[in-house]
Parts: structure tokens; C-alpha cells; sequence
């Protein structure tokens, strides 16, 4: 994938690679990642908690029965609802990610991998944002959005990000 400017990143043949790209995940992935997390429903939820003391009135069907016979004292869980899950990406785009084969270099291959991971984020509406290092920069903090445009806005400016620290 060529990058390097800001040009290289509105360039249609890296559009269709980055569709290509999603079609080729989420064909090979779908339906093996479900049930994960719980998705965005109302409700209680069904994942445990911590523990707490029993007050009169909490539901004795959330009776937490190891913690009670291990403090002899009743204690119930509580439940908590995953409604959105933001997962962050760390991309080393520095200047020791600059060689490979013939075919593919190695930063080639971590935005692939950002973009597998990206998409199959983004299908179930949860967030992606990076921390990008770059050679002769910062770290570069890419705040995390949902949806298909945010993971395309974050694979666009991987791919703009500079090559060296000579560009």
C-alpha cells in the first residue's frame, strides 16, 4: 500500500483495498465472534461483578455462595452491562517497520492488522482509537470513534503518516 502524503490517502486504489480488506474479515470472521460482549440493550446485564453485603429487598437469585460461606455473612453480585467496548491500538509506524519482502513491508502489514481488528470493531458499533508513533515524532493520540467513517478516517491517517523523519 503506498502512503507517505496526504494525497496517497484519497487515492481510489487504496479505497478499494480497504473495502477489499473488509470484505475479506468479515466473510472469514462472520458468525465465529458472536456472544462476546453484550451489545447495546437494556437491562441489568448478566456479567457478575464484585460482591456486596445482602440488603432486605435484593433479588436471592443473585446470591453470591462462595463469598457467603467464606464469610459467613450473605452477600449477593452485582451485574454489570457492557453497552459499548473502546479498544485502543498502539501502531509503531516508525522507521524500523520500513523494509519487508517484495510483496508487502511490515508497515504494511500493521495497518492491515489495525484494519482487521478496525472492522471487526466497528461492526458491532463499539469504538477504535490509536496511539500512532512515528520516527522524528510524538506519539500521536487518534481519538476513538465508532462506525465505518471513524475506522476509515483512522486508516486514512496511518497511511498518510510520514515514511522518515527526512519526509
Amino acid at each position: 500500500m503506498p502512503g507517505g502524503s496526504g494525497a496517497a490517502a484519497a487515492d481510489p486504489a487504496i479505497e478499494r483495498t480497504l473495502r477489499r480488506l473488509e470484505l475479506t474479515v468479515t466473510r472469514r470472521l462472520d458468525g465465529l465472534l458472536l456472544g462476546n460482549h453484550l451489545g447495546l440493550v437494556p437491562g441489568s446485564g448478566t456479567e457478575k461483578a464484585e460482591s456486596r453485603t445482602y440488603h432486605v429487598g435484593d433479588d436471592v437469585r443473585r446470591m453470591d455462595w462462595a463469598v457467603t460461606a467464606r464469610t459467613t455473612v450473605p452477600h449477593v453480585y452485582d451485574l454489570v452491562a457492557d453497552r459499548e467496548l473502546e479498544t485502543w491500538v498502539l501502531v509503531d509506524l516508525t522507521a524500523s517497520l520500513e523494509f519487508g519482502t517484495a510483496r508487502l513491508e511490515k508497515r504494511d502489514l500493521a495497518i492491515a492488522a489495525v484494519a482487521a481488528i478496525g472492522y471487526l470493531t466497528a461492526r458491532s458499533g463499539n469504538r477504535l482509537g490509536a496511539v500512532v508513533l512515528t520516527t522524528g515524532h510524538g506519539p500521536r493520540l487518534v481519538p476513538a470513534r465508532t462506525g465505518r467513517d471513524g475506522l476509515r478516517a483512522l486508516l486514512r491517517t496511518l497511511l498518510a503518516a510520514p515514511r522518515t523523519a527526512l519526509d
